[in-house]
C-alpha cells in the first residue's frame, strides 16, 4: 500500500508540474504574424494586409513606425504590442479594426463591388452605378486617399528637415 501511495503522489506531482509549466503558455495572448499594407497618418495608424488596423498612441513609437514599409513582416502580440521583424522595432499598439474573417471575405467578394462605404460625392447615388463603374470609382477614391497620405508624408518630412536645419517655416 505505501508503494501505491508513493506512485500516486509522484504522478500527481508530475501532473501539477506539467500544469504549472503549461499554464503561462496557455494564458499568454496569441501572437500572429502579418504583413504591413500601409502606414497612415504619419505613423499613428498601421494597416495590415489581413484588414486589421492598429493605432500607435506613443509619439516616440509613431516616429519609429513612420519609417516602416509596406510588406514588412510584423508580429502582433495580444493586440497590444507589435514587432517589426525586419527592423527589430517594438511598439505599443491598440487594435481599432479587426481582421477580415475568411468566412466573410468570399461572401463580400461575391456580392460585387460597392461604393457605399466610400466617402465624398460618391455616396448613395453611386449605388445605382453599373458594377464596372463602381469598381473604377472605388479605385479612384483609393488612389486619391493614397495621394493625400503621400502629401501629408512629404509635408512631415519637410518639417523634420526644417527642424534639423534650424530653419523656421
Amino acid at each position: 500500500m505505501p508503494a501505491y501511495k508513493s506512485i500516486l503522489t509522484a504522478l500527481l506531482a508530475l501532473g501539477l508540474i506539467a500544469a504549472l509549466a503549461a499554464g503561462p503558455a496557455m494564458a499568454a495572448p496569441a501572437a500572429k504574424k502579418a504583413l504591413i499594407q500601409n502606414v497612415k497618418e504619419n505613423g499613428t495608424l498601421i494597416v495590415l494586409t489581413d484588414g486589421s488596423e492598429y493605432r500607435v498612441p506613443n509619439p516616440e513609437d509613431q516616429q519609429m513606425v513612420y519609417d516602416w514599409l509596406p510588406f514588412q513582416s510584423v508580429l502582433v502580440k495580444g493586440d497590444k504590442e507589435m514587432v517589426n521583424l525586419q527592423r527589430g522595432d517594438i511598439v505599443n499598439v491598440r487594435q481599432t479594426k479587426k481582421a477580415l474573417v475568411a468566412a466573410q471575405a468570399p461572401a463580400a467578394a461575391s456580392a460585387g463591388p460597392s461604393v457605399s462605404s466610400a466617402s465624398g460625392p460618391a455616396g448613395p447615388a453611386a449605388a445605382q452605378l453599373p458594377p464596372e463603374v463602381a469598381l473604377r470609382l472605388n479605385k479612384v477614391l483609393k488612389r486619391l486617399e493614397d495621394i493625400e497620405f503621400s502629401l501629408k508624408s512629404v509635408e512631415l518630412r519637410l518639417q523634420r528637415l526644417e527642424r534639423m536645419a534650424g530653419v523656421q517655416p
